[in-house]
């Protein structure tokens, strides 16, 4: 019965906990618009295309000669077609070497044109 009543007396005395109070609001942000369209920005001309073709020409015929290849040392004595696996080495080489090619192309950029 004691407890109770000290519990009581400090819950009179002591008014609203530190917990109870309200935090203050956060600061409040809004951006400012200057245009409701932004400008167009040009693209800066760069090698990606020239970059897709020569390195997916390039690996591309290495991937042929390469499936050709590993698929003349069959073991048999019947010799085998090796159309598949020269055009699946080609078109495997071609994605991989246009992949990259295009990525190195596009670090590179084109000097601006001469003025005329």
């Amino acid at each position: 019965m004691r407890s109770l009543l000290l519990a009581l007396a400090f819950s009179v005395a002591a008014g609203p906990l530190v917990g109870q109070r309200l935090a203050k609001p956060l600061p409040h942000w809004e951006p400012s618009l200057q245009s409701a369209a932004p400008a167009p920005k040009t693209p800066t001309p760069d090698y990606r295309w020239e970059g897709l073709a020569v390195g997916g020409t390039i690996v591309g015929i290495l991937g042929a000669v390469l499936g050709n290849g590993l698929c003349g040392l069959d073991d048999s004595a019947v010799k085998p077609n090796c159309l598949g696996a020269t055009i699946e080495g080609f078109v495997v080489g071609a994605v991989v070497g246009g992949v990259t090619g295009g990525l190195l192309g596009s670090a590179i950029h084109k000097p601006p044109p001469p003025p005329e």
